[in-house]
């Protein structure tokens, strides 16, 4: 419920209920039912060889090594999260909070347009422009996206008609938000990747395509009535072209927010070419990479993560490290085929994880992985215990 308005209160009321379960007992009364999980192998399989990568890594405790290390030490985390949530009132609970922390962000959001809210991160009231209320506007859309998605799952599985039209309202100003209220690009992309994959595996086979045809079709009215979405789409189609001219011209690039993420990976696949199987160690990525780029104001915004979570992996942890991603990816795909009324909700989940893991360190951002780690676990314990109450 804290998470998307409160990263401090989210991780002290999780660290208090794992350490709860751990006094308890009851993480080590459920390892039977743990150990025959395939989610909690793959979480142990990555977070081990995160283990091994800081045993060659070039970087110290104190600087990346350390950083990284704590970061990806929450798929260690998810371990317990799924034993917590084995426990069915546990799972309601973590389903229901999550949405409720998103509703008061987004009637935040919308007072932001007439006042200025005062835990509102942006300060400027209008229609049309930025109105990020907690983190940054890509941490914001990401999760309103999803909640979009909840939205749409309540919408379908909801009987009682006032509550289907209370649904639809709120996942209609979800979805208006992330398209007129926000400068996030990624939030476009992930939300229409949630939405399709929702509308193709919940539908039948014959109507999922023209479930598809009218999603896209109701993104390009909205993409002709937004003049943001419009800037945001022309900027990245220039600074794409910009980017690449100039790489094929042996020029120092122009500084972009587009063009940064091309640079990057091109670079840092450089990087992965040059040591490919067991990579560079795990916080290494901005040493090697303040090599490739030695310009201060390339080095600088390039030293913590190449924005895209494959890309890092494979530079500090190799292939090994990116086949163990993409084994967890696979998990949850899995578990999502066999999801029941959940399958939806679960592989509409995966297209923003793997949309946002394209552009951005997914795993290593944090409200990102705090995010991805809890609703992934979360999906996947609902999916795979859905008809058991308690797991002793």
């Amino acid at each position: 419920m804290f998470l998307p308005f409160s990263l401090a209160a989210h991780n002290a009321s999780l660290a208090l209920t794992v350490l709860t379960a751990l006094l308890s007992g009851s993480v080590w009364r459920k390892r039977d039912s743990l150990w025959r999980e395939p989610l909690v192998w793959a979480l142990l399989a990555l977070f081990f060889w995160v283990c091994v990568g800081s045993i060659y890594s070039l970087s110290t405790w104190d600087d990346a090594l350390g950083t990284n290390f704590n970061k990806y030490s929450k798929l260690f985390f998810g371990v317990f999260l799924i034993a917590i949530l084995l426990n069915k009132r546990a799972r309601e609970y973590a389903f229901f909070a999550f949405p409720v922390g998103m509703f008061f962000v987004l009637i935040s959001t919308y007072l932001n347009i007439w006042f200025e809210v005062p835990w509102s991160v942006t300060k400027n009231q209008g229609w049309g422009v930025d109105h990020t209320v907690f983190g940054n506007y890509i941490t914001q859309n990401i999760m309103m996206s999803f909640f979009a998605l909840q939205g749409i799952f309540f919408i379908f599985t909801n009987e009682i008609r006032w509550r289907k039209w209370f649904w639809i309202i709120v996942t209609g100003l979800a979805i208006i938000s992330i398209m007129y209220l926000s400068s996030g690009r990624t939030g476009y992309v992930v939300l229409l990747a949630g939405i399709i994959l929702y509308i193709v595996f919940a539908l039948p086979k014959k109507w999922s395509w023209l479930g598809v045809i009218a999603i896209v079709l109701a993104s390009l009215v909205a993409f002709s009535t937004s003049s943001r979405v419009q800037e945001r789409y022309e900027l990245a189609i220039s600074e794409t072209q910009l980017i690449f001219e100039q790489n094929s011209r042996g020029e120092l690039p122009t500084f972009s927010s587009i063009g940064a993420r091309w640079y990057m990976w091109m670079k840092s696949l450089e990087l992965v070419q040059e040591r490919p199987i067991l990579g560079w160690g795990l916080g290494s990525h901005g040493i090697k990479w303040c090599e490739k780029a030695p310009e201060p104001v390339w080095c600088q915004v390039g030293d913590t993560t190449p924005h895209n979570q494959f890309i890092f992996f494979a530079v500090e942890l190799g292939i090994v490290g990116l086949i163990l991603f993409l084994l967890l990816i696979s998990t949850l795909c899995w578990a999502g085929w066999q999801g029941g009324k959940y399958r939806p909700l679960m592989m509409g989940f995966i297209a923003i994880f793997l949309v946002d893991s394209m552009v951005n360190a997914s795993l290593w951002n944090a409200r990102e992985y705090n995010f991805f780690i809890l609703m992934m676990c979360l999906l996947y314990t609902m999916i795979r215990f859905k008809d058991k109450n308690e797991i002793n």
